[in-house]
């Protein structure tokens, strides 16, 4: 009986200490990991042949090296206006996390039973390969900066020196 006592709240107390370090780790940004490669994620009716229509919010973000479109529609049913519209894509475009923000508002707007279907779809980004000629044309600038510099301290110190 004493154990008991002891033992129930102790382990409700462990219970809230978990349960708040994830909560924590959620609103840290880089806690994540994102794809390595191009993807497409989609909530609500996720058959893409019946999203039909012009999309309710309808915008573009980066996070790394990721360019990344947003569509979405949300039910007849729900209240939102244009404005709740505009502030969505307000809020989500000034996130440097801006596909966990995406992914964070599309979740709560489907919990809500407000969502009809959203998709993000993310290209990475990928620099064009240099070829040879360009690299060796880098290298030979780089060499002329360095030499002028080094140059340019020999000047200086003789200067100093005398």
């Amino acid at each position: 009986m004493r154990m008991s006592r002891v033992v129930a709240p102790l382990v409700a107390a462990i219970g809230a200490q978990i349960f708040s370090v994830s909560e924590t780790a959620a609103q840290v940004p880089g806690l994540y990991s994102l794809p390595t490669s191009d993807f497409l994620w989609t909530w609500g009716d996720t058959n893409l042949e019946h999203h039909r229509g012009v999309a309710d919010i309808t915008m573009q973000g980066t996070e790394q090296q990721f360019q990344c479109e947003l569509k979405a529609t949300l039910r007849p049913s729900s209240t939102m206006t244009q404005t709740d519209y505009r502030t969505i894509e307000q809020q989500l475009s000034t996130r440097l996390d801006f596909i966990y923000a995406v992914s964070q508002t599309m979740n709560n707007l489907e919990y809500q039973r407000i969502l009809d279907w959203a998709t993000l779809d993310c290209k990475k980004y990928d620099p064009p390969e240099k070829t040879a000629d360009e690299k060796a044309t880098r290298e030979a600038e780089a060499r002329e900066k360095m030499l002028r510099e080094l140059e340019k301290r020999r000047e200086r110190a003789q200067r100093n020196a005398e």
